[in-house]
């Protein structure tokens, strides 16, 4: 509900503050978590930051198993989209490092090689889940509302 200049005048200048700042916390929504995004595809990389921030989530962008360390050196991680095929440091073995590191966090594996010896491989690093590309809005959704579960 917003305001007309004509409410607002009509309120005393303590009853129109209060009015206003309850209006602007109902906009605010807590963010959903951090969400670390591994794509060396700068195209790709900035599509998924974009719909990770519409769902209220804080992406964590890098291009490389290497900048995704660093990243979250000092840096708390809710889950991560990794593609398995980077350049350098696999994907693959960057799921494990992430998983020792943050064992509660949601791993998702994503990559356009998608049968199911590579979604055993990633789940057996220790990603929760393995979704082929291009990548379903939907099933990305569905995946970052899951909880870790392990498989060991």
């Amino acid at each position: 509900m917003s305001l007309s200049t004509e409410d607002t005048l009509s309120l005393t200048g303590q009853d129109a503050r209060e009015r206003l700042q309850r209006e602007d916390e109902l906009k605010l929504e807590p963010v959903r978590g951090a969400v670390l995004v591994v794509e060396d595809d700068p195209t790709h990389r900035e599509i998924l930051v974009e719909m990770l921030a519409g769902w209220g989530y804080e992406p964590l962008p890098v291009g490389s198993a290497e900048e995704a360390e660093f990243a979250v050196r000092n840096k708390r991680m809710d889950a991560a989209v990794i593609d398995v095929f980077l350049p350098g440091r696999s994907g693959t073995t960057l799921m494990s490092r992430l998983r020792e590191r943050f064992p509660q966090a949601v791993l998702i594996g994503v990559s356009a090689m998608s049968d199911a010896t590579m979604a055993r491989k990633c789940k057996g690093l220790g990603a929760d889940l393995f979704i082929g590309k291009p990548l379903s809005p939907e099933q990305l959704a569905k995946a970052l509302q899951s909880r870790h579960t392990s498989w060991h």
